[in-house]
């Protein structure tokens, strides 16, 4: 029985401890925090990848916080209903969001309602998300020309740095060599076919980047045909979002210059308003003294 109560008083010990230093239950993150993880994440990199902020829909406009359609602005009322647009999530009426279409970033093969700006866009993204996205991810072999001979290279985009890189490749030990180079997307200006005369023009590609011209040639006719589809419907899939973003930011400045505009207003309105508000209550002040003057018989102080 002695040797007993020791041995319990060590257990009971040993569990009191184990508690203490049990690491802290933490909480699941809520729907909000994850939008909020997002958004920082977003804005902390806003042109990390050709389309950013494009891995989950973007988060709806409340209902009770609109009165009118976004883009034609009539009002809402018993009739005329609110639609979310699936692409953007503002609020439109159903005329202004008449519009169906799939939207593949976001992961919806189906049909959803859009509205007339975002179905326009859908159509050029589905295309190039379905067909040219994985291409251009996948890479391909190609033969690079340099200054003193040509070399085999394996070609391929990186959407997390959005640019085009290449390294050296040994296509016998399937081995890479060298550094690797990188053609950012935004410094490339132009991408073409290889002018007809000059050795192997039914393969090549050339993407202009700057004052630099990069040739490139492909295994066959067929690849450099889908290869410049692709980086060309890249550019303009990531010209598009840089231009809704510009119009966009453009959109916010002049929200604020109105705001500003209507402050400055007001505020002149009040400043206004108190200088009439003192003339009435001077001229009240004179016109009481005239008043008593009159009244007691007083002379002015002019006389």
């Amino acid at each position: 029985m002695a040797n007993a109560f020791p041995q319990k008083a060590k257990a009971g010990l040993c569990a009191l401890v184990a508690c203490c230093f049990q690491p802290a239950h933490t909480p699941e993150p809520t729907d909000e925090a994850r939008y909020m993880q997002r958004t920082r994440a977003a804005a902390q990199a806003p042109t990390d990848a050709i389309l950013p902020n494009y891995q989950n829909p973007p988060r709806w406009v409340k209902d009770e916080l609109v009165e009118a359609c976004e883009q034609c602005g009539v009002e809402f009322d018993l009739l005329r209903r609110k639609h979310h647009c699936r692409s953007c999530g503002l609020v439109y009426c159903g005329r202004c969001a008449c519009h169906f279409d799939r939207v593949v970033k976001f992961g919806l093969v189906e049909p959803v309602r859009l509205c007339s700006s975002c179905a326009g866009s859908a159509a050029t993204e589905n295309v190039f998300y379905e067909k040219f996205l994985p291409l251009l991810e996948g890479g391909d072999l190609f033969s690079k020309y340099g200054l003193l001979r040509k070399r085999h290279v394996l070609l391929q985009f990186v959407r997390a740095k959005n640019l085009l890189q290449y390294q050296k490749f040994d296509p016998e030990t399937r081995s890479y060599e060298g550094d690797v180079k990188a053609i950012p997307l935004d410094d490339i200006t132009d991408v073409r076919e290889v002018d007809a005369g000059q050795d192997n023009a039914d393969v090549g590609i050339v993407i202009v980047a700057g004052p630099q011209e990069h040739r490139f040639d492909a295994t066959t006719a067929l690849k450099r045909q889908q290869w410049v589809e692709a980086i060309a419907g890249a550019r303009q899939v990531r010209g598009a979002m840089l231009a809704a973003e510009r119009e966009k930011r453009a959109h916010q400045v002049e929200k604020e210059n109105e705001e500003v505009r209507k402050m400055s207003e007001n505020l002149q309105k009040m400043e206004e308003r108190r200088a009439t508000f003192q003339e009435d209550r001077l001229r009240r002040r004179a016109e009481k003294r005239e008043q008593l003057r009159a009244k007691y018989h007083l002379a002015t102080a002019a006389s």
